[in-house]
């Protein structure tokens, strides 16, 4: 023990002194998950699709509306006196299908199925007539049926099951009896509850992650089964930004959907694209809505009204800046086969020992209602 020059500071003797440190502890790292919330949480699947059962595999049914479109399959050019020619599939067509080839108007007579051809009534129903390309494309546009005819039975469309796996989440903590014993500071009563409390967190980043990046596999007893991401079912309508994101690829990727019957309320997306989004947007002419965001901190939602509808901008930190994604949130949940719980493992040694497990998927509906945007650069 030495002695001290006065007077006495704060810098000469600092051994007695207590710290000044904080009662709680805070963490940067991002936590927040916003698509899982704006999906409505982690089961929001059950009450959107009526799923009533539990499995590690979950298919959803879906039909649709019978095709208006076609195709010419002649191996020469449709001359202007044909009347009977192949086709793709002969089964779109029916008995008094009115059909459009380029300009010209034909009515057809019968469908054959087996040898998938077609044959029209006269070639003068729609105008003058004309050559086609071997494989030009044909619209149904209307009906027009003999007075009298008998029953004709067109195409019946084939229901569909699209399906997705259950994920298992797991984070297991291990803390010593002597640890768990200590006096902390931070605000730590107990090391055990501290770590189980952040373990879900953590995980639930996870899901968020698996959104954008999950591979569909069915898994087997030496392989992890794991669920597909919005990319397993959003393959019909693409657009390619090829650089920043701009409004027309915003207005190219809702204009898909609408077309294929879809109604997108949302677009997801990394939030340095939202922000050239919201700058696309401030020097446009879309209409601009923002509301109140309930979590504490984060800033108002941007809502945007296109010529297809509205849009509310979801950004996420988890999503990929090169992807921008377009979807109807009524038709994309959530399914929790086994919810986030916690519990503890049987003690083996001087420790004490949980872990935080549950099993997630997620479902996306009708393709053709989503879209999304790749080669995002920002």
């Amino acid at each position: 023990m030495g002695a001290l020059d006065q007077p006495k500071t704060t810098y000469t003797d600092t051994t007695p002194q207590l710290r000044a440190i904080s009662d709680i502890i805070n963490i940067i790292d991002p936590r927040d998950t916003p698509v899982i919330a704006a999906l409505g949480g982690l089961d929001s699947a059950r009450s959107k699709f009526k799923i009533n059962q539990d499995h590690t595999k979950i298919e959803l049914l879906e039909d649709e509306l019978d095709s208006m479109t076609g195709a010419c399959a002649e191996s020469t050019t449709i001359a202007t006196d044909d009347t009977s020619f192949s086709v793709a599939d002969a089964s779109v067509f029916q008995d008094g299908h009115v059909i459009k080839i380029d300009d010209e108007y034909m009515v057809v007579k019968s469908a054959d199925t087996d040898a998938n051809t077609i044959t029209v009534y006269s070639r003068s129903y729609g105008g003058t007539n004309a050559t086609h390309a071997t494989n030009a494309s044909i619209e149904i546009v209307g009906m027009a049926r003999l007075e009298g005819d008998d029953a004709d039975y067109g195409p019946i469309m084939d229901i569909t099951a699209p399906y997705n796996y259950t994920s298992t989440f797991q984070k297991a903590f291990k803390i010593s009896g002597t640890q768990q014993a200590i006096d902390q500071l931070g605000g730590i009563s107990d090391e055990y509850e501290y770590q189980a409390a952040k373990t879900v967190p953590a995980l639930l980043r996870l899901v968020e992650k698996s959104i954008f990046h999950g591979v569909r596999s069915a898994g087997s007893a030496t392989a992890p089964r794991s669920m597909g991401g919005l990319l397993t079912f959003i393959t019909d309508n693409s657009v390619n930004a090829g650089g920043a994101i701009t409004k027309t690829d915003v207005d190219d990727a809702v204009e898909a959907t609408y077309l294929d019957g879809g109604n997108p309320d949302m677009i997801f997306c990394n939030p340095s694209v939202g922000r050239d989004l919201k700058d696309a947007i401030d020097n446009s002419s879309y209409v601009k809505l923002a509301y109140e965001n309930s979590q504490i901190g984060m800033q108002p939602l941007q809502r945007f009204v296109t010529q297809y509808g509205a849009l509310q901008i979801v950004m996420s930190r988890f999503c990929p800046v090169s992807k921008a994604f377009v979807v109807d949130s009524r038709k994309v949940g959530l399914y929790s086969l086994r919810p986030f719980g916690w519990h503890d493992i049987a003690v083996s040694g001087d420790s004490k020992k949980g872990e935080v497990i549950g099993e997630f998927s997620m479902l996306v509906a009708n393709d053709k209602a989503h879209a999304w945007i790749y080669g995002v650069t920002s």
